[in-house]
């Protein structure tokens, strides 16, 4: 059979555009693996059996979390949010801090960001490490999972690394932000913006921020976890570990995170560094802190991209396994405590 020379230079075209677009998707696929692959291995297989400190840990954090989301507690509920904040105040003050109230009014309403500092006793004040989680809930939930389970975490954490600065190379700063729910996500009365312009017009260096955001829900059921297109490639389809989130300019930070993170707890875990524009890699308080130019990451179950119950009024405490979450808490404290002797 003759091919004509218009067909052979027409076939001839598109081997060069199929070439030229497998060689485009090549290096996407490198591109995705690079900001997806973590050092070290993810926990697989059976849970070791809880230790009596995880037991008693998973104990106070219920209790944290049922106090804190007894009820929709936000600036549409003022009363209620007060009642929460004055609750975190009060336990952070039982572990000797001293609790400073940064507070603003938000349409009439006067609301306010809890911190407490564990200063560095070699380099006070030289390098500052920000563990924080949004304390109100979404419109109509009391708000269990997203986020009693983070604001809950942090009360653990400022308990257990309350003596951390005798050693450590960084102050550790814990803050516990309001308004971080719609309608204020990504405006300037958003907790954490307020927080961060203020470090930011102070000139603290802040090396690195964790937003503890929504942590608390997990399954072993094959589908249970969702992605947006392409991560769905990369990540289990079992919504049994916990996510170190970041964006491509700290993928030093995630990768440094997850690494002490595995190595401290026997717990599935993932972490990636994704662009912005793909939905939830910026969905939490760790956002303001990235638009201020701070290293910052959101550790997460991934909320509404595994967690049924997100912002409904079904998101109850009785959703949350406190068994993993304490897992979850106890491998960040080494973290944190690796983050800070660096």
């Amino acid at each position: 059979m003759k091919i004509s020379p218009l067909a052979l230079r027409w076939g001839q075209s598109c081997l060069r555009i199929a070439g030229a677009l497998a060689a485009v998707f090549g290096v996407l696929w490198l591109v995705v693996l690079s900001v997806t692959t973590m050092p070290g291995s993810s926990y697989r297989g059976a849970l070791p059996a809880a230790s009596a400190d995880q037991l008693a840990l998973a104990q106070q954090l219920r209790q944290h979390v049922a106090v804190i989301a007894a009820q929709e507690h936000n600036v549409f509920h003022p009363r209620a949010l007060e009642a929460a904040a004055t609750y975190l105040e009060s336990e952070l003050a039982s572990y000797g801090y001293e609790v400073r109230r940064q507070e603003f009014d938000a349409r009439g309403v006067k609301v306010r960001n809890l911190e407490v500092t564990v200063p560095s006793q070699r380099a006070p004040g030289q390098r500052v490490i920000v563990v924080g989680a949004h304390y109100d809930s979404a419109h109509e939930t009391p708000g269990a999972n997203d986020n009693a389970t983070g604001s809950a975490a942090v009360l653990a954490l400022a308990k257990s690394l309350r003596h951390l600065g005798a050693t450590a190379q960084s102050d550790v700063m814990f803050v516990l932000y309001t308004n971080e729910e719609p309608p204020y996500f990504k405006t300037p009365l958003m907790g954490s913006h307020v927080h961060v312009k203020a470090l930011k017009a102070q000139g603290v260096p802040v090396t690195a921020m964790l937003s503890l955001e929504t942590m608390g829900y997990f399954s072993d059921v094959a589908g249970s976890q969702k992605y947006p297109w392409p991560l769905n490639q990369f990540y289990p389809t079992q919504g049994d570990f916990i996510a170190f989130v970041a964006t491509p300019g700290d993928l030093g930070l995630v990768r440094n995170v997850v690494r002490s993170f595995r190595s401290h707890a026997a717990f599935p875990s993932e972490g990636i560094a994704a662009p912005r524009f793909i939905p939830g890699v910026d969905y939490s308080d760790h956002a303001a802190y990235i638009d201020e130019g701070y290293p910052a990451l959101m550790v997460t179950d991934t909320a509404p991209y595994r967690y049924p119950h997100y912002h409904t009024r079904h998101d109850t405490p009785d959703k949350v396994d406190f068994d993993r979450l304490a897992r979850v808490v106890q491998g960040l404290e080494g973290a944190i405590k690796d983050l800070a002797l660096q």
